[in-house]
């Protein structure tokens, strides 16, 4: 596959890395308290050297939630640390999370899956996220919704997907 234009992204991608590069930003805008205008800002900031991101790089070494942390935190935070462990390396407080309140999350999936069978399309995300994703061309085609789940956080919307996915059970990245 070619390379991929948007008018999000700083960088160029092909249309797996828009897809990977996608679940990072709805990480960050669903785990932390930052709009979408922020996270891409944070990920166009973190990635500000890098002229391309195509299946492959280096990137792929780390999941979605690895980049968000990492992005959202800092590369020098030891954001992987909790509690005593934070305290023994003197590390500070992490900034927060998003407030648990309950949320509705949605599954959108398109009509039509025109990407090879490797390529799992498909947005997780907050229901009142969904039309901006649209707006910045970054749910491109016709989605439509297939399932949805109300939970306190998004780790709890995340456990509920996962069983729904039959992908087992959802494990934090740490």
């Amino acid at each position: 596959m070619g390379m991929y234009k948007n008018k999000v992204w700083a960088f160029n991608t092909d249309y797996s890395s828009f897809l990977y590069c996608r679940f990072i930003l709805i990480d960050l805008i669903s785990r932390f308290p930052v709009n979408q205008s922020e996270a891409i800002n944070l990920m166009n900031y973190f990635w500000r050297n890098v002229g391309e991101v195509i299946e492959g790089d280096m990137v792929y070494h780390g999941i979605p939630e690895f980049w968000s942390c990492e992005m959202y935190w800092g590369n020098n935070s030891f954001w992987w640390k909790k509690g005593e462990e934070r305290i023994k390396y003197s590390q500070t407080e992490l900034k927060p999370l998003r407030s648990d309140k309950e949320t509705k999350y949605e599954l959108w999936e398109p009509h039509i899956n025109y990407s090879t069978d490797f390529i799992d399309d498909y947005v997780f995300a907050e229901n009142k996220e969904i039309k901006e994703l649209i707006d910045n061309q970054l749910m491109i085609g016709q989605y439509w919704k297939k399932w949805e789940v109300s939970a306190p956080n998004y780790r709890a919307a995340l456990q509920a997907f996962y069983h729904y996915k039959g992908w087992g059970e959802y494990q934090e990245e740490r």
